[in-house]
């Protein structure tokens, strides 16, 4: 093995070659910078699992189910207590290095729609965004952080927020056209709209279970601009599937006018 081969896998971090004065260094910094331990999956999820543990709170949607296709209640609850983080990951990433967000997230307006649990909005605050500036909606909640509501028919007045974020929801509506109308409603102007979801090829057994709950299975980012309709100014940022033989992201960051 060479010399290079055998230094690329020893640990960049040597516990045993650090000195007391080191990590206390690196303590102080995240006493100063709490947030940036919630770039690692395991810690958002061990906090998010603590948070929710002391809560003790489990609210769910009760109102009109009519939009809503028949299990999204019934899975979302099923799988909030399990921490599983969402593929919006894979979204918050592009979304923190465009313009206004790279310089001045901590100054934005953001909501975020289907979080299911605090991971998402723990990424969030270690992307730099502020807690004060987040709203959290989804059918159920275990955290004081996120209300529970329909995102057909949000509880925030017009022009509210500067970000949208809703990660793997739209297959969730019977009538993803009035989400997403909702989500440019509270959107300022020029204000980012981030949309992921997951493609599922039209053979594929999920796809007919959406075609059987009345639900859209988007095949491409422009059958989501579309139906996002003249609202958008700019695209951002977006990507389909390499293989559209087997499911994948679907994932769109655009700018909207109202």
């Amino acid at each position: 093995m060479s010399d290079s081969a055998s230094r690329s896998q020893r640990s960049i971090i040597d516990p045993e070659g650090f000195q007391d004065s080191d990590w206390a260094s690196i303590n102080d910094f995240f006493k100063q910078h709490p947030y940036a331990l919630f770039l690692h999956k395991g810690f958002r999820i061990s906090v998010a699992k603590y948070r929710a543990k002391k809560a003790d709170l489990r609210d769910q949607w009760a109102g009109s189910t009519d939009r809503l296709v028949d299990f999204a209640i019934d899975y979302n609850t099923g799988n909030m207590d399990k921490f599983i983080e969402s593929h919006v990951v894979r979204l918050l990433r592009p979304l923190s290095v465009i313009d206004p967000v790279y310089d001045r997230a901590g100054d934005l307006s953001l909501l975020s729609v289907g979080p299911r649990n605090e991971n998402e909005l723990f990424h969030l605050l270690a992307l730099g965004f502020n807690i004060e500036n987040i709203n959290a909606i989804d059918l159920i909640s275990n955290s004081p952080l996120v209300q529970v509501a329909d995102m057909h028919d949000m509880p925030f007045d017009d022009n509210r927020f500067d970000v949208a974020v809703s990660g793997w929801t739209l297959p969730y509506s019977k009538d993803p056209k009035r989400a997403l109308e909702e989500h440019v409603r509270v959107l300022k102007p020029g204000g980012l709209l981030c949309i992921g979801l997951t493609r599922i090829p039209p053979d594929h057994a999920d796809a007919l279970k959406l075609e059987e709950a009345d639900a859209r299975n988007y095949l491409s980012a422009d059958e989501v601009l579309e139906d996002i309709g003249p609202a958008v100014t700019d695209v951002v940022y977006r990507h389909d599937p390499v293989d559209p033989a087997s499911k994948g992201g679907i994932m769109l960051i655009v700018r909207v006018k109202q």
